[in-house]
């Protein structure tokens, strides 16, 4: 495990080059990586939940920052592992096509780079952006990634990866409105109840 060579690969999926998946698809030892790499996104998208509170909302939240970084994090992290997994149980139970679980692990552990842009969604007139446009790339780079471990086709990858998006999305989103007086979620979805 070179950390040279992960960073270079996280360097190159940050300018798009899905090139990274074919890569680590067959590399036992990107495992590890690959899960450290969807982890610290999510807790950066945490990160950027915390921040975006304290620089555009005038009152103070009780336990804030366990909310958002820690338990945001920790929630979107393990969501996220779901998604994975109902991707591959729609690839291999529903369209029976052939996927490895942990190449999948692999590469959509990579595809989770996209997440920690949410960290930027302090700032107070671009955060929109950096709260939606996350989301919208994991999801295209989620099917790049499941794409290059799977004999399914496209349609069958698309389908599969909206499911996993679509319990990802619902479950954060339900726990992120689960208090009224203390928000908890990572990235967008703690600050759903709070965008006017």
């Amino acid at each position: 495990m070179d950390p040279n060579a992960i960073i270079n690969r996280v360097i190159r999926l940050v300018k798009l080059d899905t090139s990274v998946f074919d890569e680590v698809r067959d590399d036992p030892a990107e495992l590890i990586p690959a899960l450290v790499i969807a982890a610290i996104s999510s807790l950066l998208a945490g990160l950027g939940a915390f921040l975006w509170w304290q620089v555009n909302i005038e009152y103070d939240i009780d336990n804030l920052f366990i909310n958002t970084f820690v338990m945001g994090g920790v929630f979107m992290a393990a969501l996220y592992a779901v998604w994975v997994l109902l991707a591959y149980v729609m690839l291999v139970q529903v369209y029976k096509a052939t996927a490895d679980l942990q190449s999948l692990f692999r590469t959509m552990g990579y595809a989770a780079v996209p997440l920690a842009f949410s960290v930027l969604m302090f700032v107070p007139v671009l955060y929109p952006v950096f709260a939606i446009l996350p989301l919208v790339l994991l999801f295209v780079m989620s099917i790049y990634a499941a794409q290059s471990v799977t004999s399914a086709d496209s349609t069958q990858v698309v389908m599969a990866n909206l499911v996993g998006m679509a319990v990802f999305v619902l479950v954060l989103s339900m726990v992120a409105f689960s208090s009224d007086d203390a928000y908890m979620g990572a990235g967008l979805f703690a600050i759903l109840a709070e965008i006017p």
